[in-house]
């Protein structure tokens, strides 16, 4: 007998998850009714409680079971020079977001709300802005201090989150982000006196 993985297809919890993402994405977590994601997954309303006790355990499954930034990003650690990891970083984070935009949108907006996810969220960019700092000190170029380092991750992984997710503009992230990226270069490449 073929599972659904073996089959290519998702599994009906997998199914159930994909499904509440777009909704809770779409119409928000509150005007999503676990009915209507049993509904449009094509399960039994049992089925939504029989793999998540609650809705905010499914949305909880969202927020957690999706690839976070940090494990994107340390493939995103090519070339030598700051300015090519610079270039690498802003562009591998601009396509995982806009890839899991769905599910960033609901840790963005379901944060404000529900301190669960608040954590979950202030998780992910600390993991994000480290991976970033650790990408950018491995550079053979880079003379910055950690602190420094540390500060040029947290500029780029704020405004790429806010360009891609809350303003939407992922086709011009990298061309947007050229001026940054020069910045944060020379601030990182060259000595300053303290």
């Amino acid at each position: 007998m073929m599972t659904a993985a073996a089959s290519g297809r998702p599994s009906k919890r997998e199914a159930i998850i994909d499904t509440a993402e777009r909704l809770f994405a779409d119409r928000g977590y509150d005007a999503t009714s676990t009915a209507l994601i049993a509904h449009e997954a094509g399960v039994p309303t049992g089925l939504v409680f029989y793999h998540f006790a609650t809705k905010l355990d499914l949305l909880l499954a969202i927020v957690h079971e999706r690839p976070t930034p940090g494990e994107v990003l340390r493939t995103a650690a090519r070339g030598r020079s700051v300015h090519r990891r610079l270039r690498a970083v802003v562009s591998s984070m601009a396509e995982e977001l806009e890839r899991n935009r769905a599910a960033r949108i609901i840790v963005f907006r379901e944060a404000q709300a529900r301190p669960e996810i608040a954590e979950r969220a202030a998780e992910l960019f600390d993991e994000a802005t480290t991976t970033v700092a650790e990408i950018l000190s491995g550079a053979d170029d880079v003379v910055a201090e950690p602190d420094r380092v540390r500060t040029a991750a947290d500029l780029i992984v704020s405004r790429v989150f806010l360009d891609i997710i809350a303003l939407g503009q992922a086709d011009t992230a990298t061309k947007r982000h050229a001026a940054m990226i020069d910045l944060i270069e020379e601030s990182l490449t060259t000595p300053h006196a303290e």
